[in-house]
């Protein structure tokens, strides 16, 4: 009994926290310019804070991996490590932040080169909410962010393998605040 109240608490507590969130976004980051080579994701882009991740219009870079190309040929990607990592320095985890809070939903990735772990840890305000574990190969898919992390300040998506990387194709959330 006392875990249903808890879990009817929760649900009705994130209820509340998305009816005062804006409207669901998706970014499919169409609004980047096309560039043919890797360039950091501007802050502010979609009302957060991008920390180490890249955008690039995979049809015209070298570069890229078959996990690249697995959207339009009109738009970019958005990715964090992988061969770029390694090569330029760059450490292979990304950040999302946004001092006001947000709540992720569900993203479309897939890994770079080849298979790829990916961590992805949620902090509010420093105060950890929870960690999923996704394994990606070079084929798009969905996967789904736990609710049960509720409002988050920043997420940390951490990027393991060989020759991998997280490339995001898009990214679905509401954001809190004006």
């Amino acid at each position: 009994m006392k875990t249903l109240i808890s879990s009817v608490c929760l649900t009705l507590c994130l209820v509340a926290l998305v009816a005062g969130a804006s409207a669901q976004t998706t970014l499919n980051f169409s609004n980047l310019p096309l560039v043919s080579a890797p360039s950091p994701m501007p802050n502010g882009y979609g009302r957060l804070d991008w920390g180490n991740f890249f955008y690039v219009n995979p049809f015209g870079w070298a570069g890229a991996g078959p996990g690249y190309r697995l959207g339009p040929r009109t738009g970019d990607v958005v990715f964090v490590g992988g061969r770029f990592c390694r090569l330029d320095g760059h450490a292979c985890y990304g950040t999302l932040a946004d001092a006001q809070g947000f709540i992720l939903v569900s993203a479309d990735v897939s890994a770079g080169f080849g298979p790829a772990a990916v961590t992805v840890t949620a902090y509010n305000n420093g105060t950890y909410l929870g960690t999923a574990n996704y394994f990606l190969t070079t084929q798009m898919r969905t996967v789904n962010f736990p609710s049960s992390w509720g409002v988050a300040t920043q997420v940390v998506f951490q990027v393991t393998g060989d020759s991998d990387g997280l490339v995001m194709y898009s990214l679905s959330l509401y954001t809190l605040g004006g």
